[in-house]
């Protein structure tokens, strides 16, 4: 199995179609609605100056998933991955995610720093983050909605650059305050 990236080209009938043909379990929003993908990318939500879309791609041809990193003229890029259902429990999601670190901190040298959030109950993800060194730094109680409108708790990791550089993950001091 071999995976691949490919940056996102004006390609909006292939996204659409990607993004309508999975239901995306974990999301505020789990199944898209075409017209709402159309006018998101009329107002540079995949492509523009703050933001870029990277298919996922196995064995040369197949987009199993995408990655979209935004907030890429703030300090701290965040990032949105979604890989059909099929392909998971794969390794994708940890590849993916080892590609987009190396990728911001290779192309952008301000960036000292990568966030990425989901919810408590997104396991899956949970363990792409540790395996690829990104360290719990925020637990917000009852902070995501989901679609059936239970509130879920949402997690934030984020990875330094140092960390990064020197293959480690460095805790965040949960107890560091005392009353």
């Amino acid at each position: 199995m071999k995976i691949g990236f490919k940056e996102f080209k004006d390609e909006i009938d292939i996204l659409v179609e990607f993004l309508t043909s999975d239901t995306w379990e974990f999301y505020g929003t789990p199944n898209l609605n075409p017209e709402r993908i159309r006018a998101s990318y009329e107002n540079q939500y995949y492509t523009g100056d703050d933001c870029k879309t990277f298919w996922i791609i196995l064995d040369q041809d197949t987009k199993v998933g995408m990655m979209r990193i935004y907030d890429l003229q703030d300090g701290t890029p965040l990032f949105d991955i979604r890989i059909l259902r099929k392909y998971k429990g794969m390794g994708i999601g940890t590849s993916a995610i080892n590609w987009l670190t190396d990728y911001i901190f290779n192309n952008y040298s301000d960036k000292d720093r990568i966030e990425g959030n989901t919810r408590q109950d997104n396991y899956a993800m949970r363990c792409v983050f540790h395996k690829c060194g990104f360290a719990k730094e925020a637990h917000y109680r009852k902070a995501w909605v989901g679609q059936d409108g239970k509130p879920y708790d949402a997690i934030g990791y984020g990875i330094t650059k140092e960390d990064w550089q020197n293959g480690k993950t460095t805790s965040v001091n949960w107890n560091d305050f005392k009353c």
